[in-house]
């Protein structure tokens, strides 16, 4: 990690709001905007009494950014009804993951959460109704290759994104949490079974609990896109904390989970991640036995993003952990066939398949 980074010294708990000048917070407000954190930053320093002290140009952008941030999550509500206005005679449960579902469910790590899709679920027998149905809505796949069909359609948890004709909004439509093909056997049935509603009369479902956080942590460390990555840990450390105030035993229940579900390893790292960069309160027994190279690699690609801060050796951290995505994501076979098309057509693959 960076060694004078306000952001990270600020997120851990290191300094406070008092002790940052004025270049403080202005680096402070720069280093938010590069990792997609400044609505979540914005939330919580207006909470703060000592936000009155900040100069009137600094608080002039956290009020602008709190009235996106806050515009944006009714925009969210919004595309939430169409989406269940168009999937209403699906005779299934549409469950609703990460950032959205933080949104419907009111918890705290919705709080100026910016995310660029709605990521749904439904079983893989009514993918083909649920995308017939969301076209009628107005998505649409967009133009794909032969390969990136294939791709997407035989190999990948989700179908092609699909963007809205007229609002431009974006749906992943999975059908499974976790690639079928990945090298980390997750099983994506069971936490789609135990799904549940995500209140008494609504449409949506959503996750339980501890495969929320499951789901967050197997997205963040089967994944290689860390411009976000900052966020995505911060949205563990949230996650974690709100489910253990709820339930002393949560902990626990989490690690038991994590066992039944092949994710012990996964959630052990992040939650190492989410104790090195927000001091989660974590049990020792939630912690890896070692820090390991993957996770040192992790941690330097998920820090701060700005050209000031961020760590040395992030590009090679980011290259490393993009190939060792490729190689979780796809058998040799398929990974070869990857591989080649990848040098062969560079700008064609898919690029956007998170976990």
């Amino acid at each position: 990690m960076a060694d004078s980074s306000p952001l990270l010294d600020f997120l851990s708990g290191k300094v406070s709001v008092d002790r940052l000048d004025a270049e403080d917070f202005s680096l402070l407000f720069a280093e938010a905007r590069a990792c997609g954190l400044m609505g979540r930053l914005a939330h919580t320093l207006q909470k703060s009494p000592l936000v009155d002290l900040l100069p009137s140009h600094l608080g002039d952008q956290l009020s602008a950014t709190t009235i996106y941030s806050n515009g944006f999550r009714r925009d969210v509500w919004r595309e939430l009804g169409h989406i269940e206005q168009a999937l209403s005679g699906l005779n299934t449960p549409v469950i609703l993951l990460k950032g959205a579902s933080y949104v419907l469910l009111g918890l705290p790590s919705a709080d100026g959460r910016i995310f660029s899709d709605i990521d749904i679920l439904v079983t893989k027998t009514h993918i083909a109704v649920a995308e017939a149905a969301l076209m009628l809505g107005g998505w649409s796949t967009g133009k794909l290759d032969a390969y990136d069909q294939r791709y997407y359609r035989e190999w990948s948890h989700e179908i092609p994104p699909m963007t809205h004709l007229h609002r431009g909004t974006t749906i992943d439509l999975h059908h499974s949490l976790a690639m079928p093909t990945c090298r980390v056997h997750v099983d994506s049935a069971r936490m789609i079974s135990d799904a549940v509603p995500a209140n008494e009369e609504g449409f949506w479902w959503r996750l339980k609990d501890e495969d929320m956080v499951l789901h967050a942590a197997s997205h963040l460390l089967l994944n290689s896109e860390f411009d976000r990555g900052l966020r995505d840990i911060w949205d563990i450390d949230l996650l974690y904390r709100h489910f253990t105030s709820i339930s002393a035993d949560y902990p626990e229940h989490l690690l038991s989970r994590a066992r039944e579900v092949g994710l012990e390893s996964i959630l052990t790292q992040a939650l190492w991640l989410a104790s090195a960069f927000f001091r989660t309160p974590l049990p020792d027994y939630l912690l890896p036995d070692k820090t390991s190279l993957f996770s040192r690699l992790l941690a330097c690609a998920a820090s701060t993003r700005h050209p000031e801060t961020r760590p040395r050796g992030q590009k090679a951290a980011d290259l490393a952990l993009r190939l060792r995505e490729m190689y979780l994501r796809l058998p040799g076979k398929l990974l070869a066939v990857h591989l080649l098309h990848k040098m062969s057509a560079p700008f064609s693959t898919p690029e956007k398949v998170s976990v």
